[in-house]
């Protein structure tokens, strides 16, 4: 007597079913991210207004004063330390050790994180929001996405979100592009590229629009002739 044994096959899914669902979450990400870097560059320049013009102003020690710019340099410091020791998370960890694309951070470290950009921004010891910002746009895609959608993975969250944040700093999600190319191929896993930079390039493309019709962002220096 034969024994037979009979193996089910689950039909494969089309990449369509799968990636089309994935359009207004990656809108909504690109969106929210430009908008908090755009919102994080507002207060930081506010700021920056203050510290450099109208209290310099105000004391009638002039704008460019060594001992102006040594004391706002050293307050800004103090004031960051501050923040690291004692806010909850103590602003994530040391950007020389992570990433600009990395593991989402507890939402509970990003109100740190921003409150520390924004003063090195302004006090003028940070050269730029990129890796800030873009973290905190991880942590917070990835805390709302999994809440919103459950059983949704969280590298897809980060991955929307990176693209996002990157769109909207450069003002195009071409760079968003090759970033997420090196970071995938770094880390190779099932799955055709392009079904893994579909729902990326969308967020990358919001953010950068957003940024676009806001901010009408340039690279132009504006030297004299």
């Amino acid at each position: 007597m034969r024994s037979v044994t009979t193996t089910d096959h689950a039909p494969a899914v089309p990449p369509h079913r799968v990636l089309l669902p994935l359009i207004i979450p990656a809108i909504v990400v690109g969106v929210a991210s430009s908008l908090l870097l755009l919102g994080l560059t507002e207060v930081s320049e506010q700021l920056k207004g203050v510290l450099w013009g109208t209290l310099p102003d105000a004391i009638g020690i002039g704008r460019f004063s060594a001992p102006w710019t040594i004391a706002v340099l050293t307050a800004t410091g103090l004031a960051v330390g501050l923040v690291v020791w004692k806010v909850p998370g103590h602003a994530g960890p040391d950007p020389a050790t992570t990433g600009l694309v990395d593991r989402p951070l507890p939402a509970s470290v990003v109100p740190g994180l921003l409150l520390t950009a924004v003063l090195g921004l302004a006090g003028g010891v940070s050269l730029g929001p990129e890796n800030p910002i873009t973290a905190s746009n991880i942590a917070l895609a990835a805390w709302l996405g999994g809440k919103a959608m459950r059983g949704s993975r969280a590298e897809l969250w980060a991955s929307l979100a990176a693209a996002g944040t990157v769109g909207a700093l450069f003002g195009t999600p071409v760079a968003a592009a090759l970033i997420l190319t090196e970071s995938l191929a770094s880390r190779p896993a099932p799955g055709a590229l392009w079904d893994k930079l579909f729902a990326p390039l969308i967020a990358g493309g919001a953010g950068s629009l957003t940024t676009v019709l806001i901010a009408h962002p340039t690279f132009d220096l504006a030297l004299p002739r």
